[in-house]
């Protein structure tokens, strides 16, 4: 994809300020880059930071290097442009506990930071058999912990929007579905959280494209998570996210109310009590 005039000036805004905290001229950075094999100009480092001028990959990482960046340039090449890169946890974690507001779909579980102790202990059990007792109950209690952290936070904001057959799921057992439920209708009725379900029988679902998180910041570009059975990937791509909160608005048109998805809840914790 071809870097458009709003990403080449803020990029290049960035080489200048860490071009000025390492206290080097335009005129030294193009000296030290070329001494590296490839000449360039001092008017061209200038075109660069004023946006005109597009860094190839090669100059970008010899730029960070000069200018002692230690990686931003390239971090923020790809918020900027990327899309589909690896995603780490700690990564995902920061910045859905950082966030101003989250917007996630999920259609097989509850969100990692809305889920009880034994709901994760289960999750984990059985979607990775290899772990010893010791890894399991650890995650299980670093994922309700980071949970419980969500619960009595302020923000961020948390839109979610579950697949009616998220409800009728039995992981673990029948008795951790129940807690679940009744952890979410808490939060819920707290306000915490604003809840809407996608009936299974919806002709016109939007899901189909699998769970995902918009996770939305102040001080950082909008970004998706989107999570597989592998790997989770980080989508920064502005086109892209835009389809994603594209995809999100649509599955909002065709969901339940927040009242009739609450009753939805309510009706299933009556079913696993054989009411």
């Amino acid at each position: 994809m071809t870097p458009d005039e709003r990403t080449l000036k803020i990029f290049g805004r960035e080489l200048r300020r860490l071009r000025a905290e390492a206290e080097l001229t335009q005129e030294a950075v193009a000296r030290r880059v070329s001494q590296r094999g490839t000449t360039i100009s001092n008017s061209h480092i200038s075109d660069i930071e004023t946006g005109k001028a597009l860094a190839r990959p090669w100059l970008r990482r010899a730029l960070d290097e000069v200018v002692h960046g230690g990686g931003r340039l390239e971090r923020l090449w790809e918020e900027l442009t990327g899309s589909g890169r690896r995603a780490w946890l700690h990564e995902i974690t920061e910045r859905t506990h950082g966030a101003d507001a989250l917007y996630e779909y999920q259609a097989l579980v509850f969100p990692v930071y809305l889920q009880t102790e034994a709901y994760s202990r289960a999750l984990i059990r059985y979607g990775a058999p290899w772990l010893s007792r010791k890894d399991l109950a650890e995650r299980a209690k670093e994922r309700a912990n980071r949970a419980r952290h969500i619960a009595e936070a302020v923000s961020p904001v948390i839109w979610l929007v579950i697949d009616q057959s998220l409800l009728m799921r039995r992981y673990g057992s029948a008795e951790v579905q129940m807690e679940q439920l009744a952890y979410v209708v808490d939060l819920v009725e707290k306000e915490r959280v604003n809840l809407l379900m996608v009936p299974v029988d919806e002709p016109r679902h939007a899901g189909n494209n699998g769970p995902f998180r918009v996770i939305t910041s102040g001080d950082q570009p909008e970004v998706v998570y989107v999570e597989s059975a592998h790997e989770g990937q980080i989508i920064t791509a502005a086109n892209q996210v835009g389809r994603y909160r594209m995809w999100f608005a649509a599955l909002q048109g065709v969901a339940a109310g927040p009242d009739e998805t609450l009753e939805a809840i309510r009706n299933e914790m009556k079913r696993i009590n054989g009411g």
